[in-house]
């Protein structure tokens, strides 16, 4: 037997899965707008020379 609630969960599932697709995309686009894909030179330096230290210790 099919519990009645099961077809609201079943929407409200549905309608989570679309807002989940819809956020990823804005999240795309704006990391596309800010190019996350390179880091911040302050950031790469940072890392550089803890990785330097860290080798050395």
């Amino acid at each position: 037997m099919v519990d009645p609630g099961s077809s609201e969960l079943r929407q409200r599932i549905d309608e989570l899965d679309r807002e989940l697709k819809a956020l990823r995309g804005r999240l795309a686009a704006l990391e596309r707008l800010m190019g996350a894909g390179s880091e911040h030179p302050t950031d790469e330096t940072t890392v550089r020379k803890k990785v330097v230290y860290d080798w050395q210790g």
